[in-house]
């Protein structure tokens, strides 16, 4: 048989028939410079949006452990039949540097405590709100409490109420 006879076979580096043909493998530099172009645009588009969603939830997580810390010290009140107060950590920067209620059944321990919020600013609200032993408030007129992103003033903002039959809810927006 013929050695030169084309059998219709390739192998690696040699097509079919013709002579062999040199692969290389990779991208031109003119393909890698248009990838990094639209990775560079998509980033731009992309962080401002991604820094908006990471202040509003920084707001949304503080406003849900208020909540739940109202929730919890209403129960309080009501399971130990005692008035039970929520107050800011620290009364001089008021609810931004967290809070605490204070166990009426021993007096120097807490039922509940928060640290300071990090990027978001709570503006309004009383000294304290106190629950009385019915899970009512003890106050006259609902508290408020608005938070607001420190790092992002167009991000959305909540309102954490109180109503008097001492029922804590969010609302989006701004305070009434």
């Amino acid at each position: 048989m013929d050695g030169d006879r084309d059998t219709g076979i390739s192998t690696p580096g040699r097509p079919a028939s013709g002579p062999p043909v040199s692969h290389l493998g990779g991208f031109t530099l003119l393909e890698l410079m248009m990838v990094i172009a639209i990775v560079a645009i998509l980033l731009g588009i992309g962080i401002p949006s991604y820094s908006r969603f990471i202040a509003e939830q920084r707001v949304r997580a503080a406003a849900a452990d208020l909540q739940s810390a109202l929730w919890r010290t209403r129960s309080e009140a009501i399971k130990l039949n005692r008035d039970v107060t929520l107050s800011p950590a620290d009364a001089a920067d008021g609810w931004q540097s967290g809070w605490s209620a204070d166990n009426p059944a021993s007096p120097g321990s807490d039922l509940l405590t928060r640290g300071p919020l990090v990027g978001v600013q709570v503006t309004g609200g009383p000294a304290g709100i106190t629950y009385r032993a019915s899970g009512r408030l003890r106050a006259a007129t609902q508290p408020a409490l608005e938070l607001e992103s420190e790092v992002d003033s167009g991000a959305q903002r909540r309102c954490v109420r109180v109503d008097l039959s001492g029922l804590p809810m969010i609302q989006t927006g701004n305070c009434p």
